[in-house]
């Protein structure tokens, strides 16, 4: 069982990290093209083409931010998946060896830490996924707050 797991643990984290580099990449790669393309001369240009050159260079910024915030949550799934497989091979060795009392101890115990670690996996997920797009758009939303102020002192 040792062997079988620690293979499945292994593959598990080659594909979050395959994932994560082609994530990335998407995401640099539409970092660079919009962050060239927002330099690239063709002046004078329309307020509107301005602002959407501006707001695509933010954007592809938001996906880095979001690219990276995505890989974490995937490795840190990966490891309670992981985990959750392990206490339930131990829980089912438990429950073959006997009716002891100091089994029934451990089985407690390991019933205990998993639903204590899985609840605090899933809320520390969801705790960094909110604030990774908080901070990702923070950006944008700045641009968009300050163009809307400049547009309204604009006589």
């Amino acid at each position: 069982m040792a062997y079988e797991w620690f293979a499945s643990v292994f593959q598990r984290y080659l594909s979050a990290m395959e994932l994560s580099q082609r994530r990335l990449l998407d995401a640099q790669q539409d970092a660079c093209l919009s962050w060239t393309a927002a330099w690239l001369p063709a002046y004078p240009l329309a307020e509107g083409e301005v602002q959407n050159r501006i707001d695509g260079s933010l954007l592809s910024g938001v996906s880095l931010l979001q690219a990276q915030a995505d890989n974490q949550r995937d490795l840190m799934l990966a490891t309670e998946k992981s985990l959750n497989e392990m206490h339930k091979h131990l829980l089912r060795q438990l429950e073959q060896s006997g009716q002891h009392p100091s089994y029934a101890v451990m089985k407690q115990a390991l019933q205990l830490g998993q639903s204590s670690g899985s609840a605090v996996s899933k809320m520390s997920r969801q705790v960094g996924h909110f604030a990774a797009t908080s901070f990702s758009s923070a950006s944008l939303n700045a641009a968009r707050d300050m163009r809307r102020v400049w547009k309204q002192q604009k006589p």
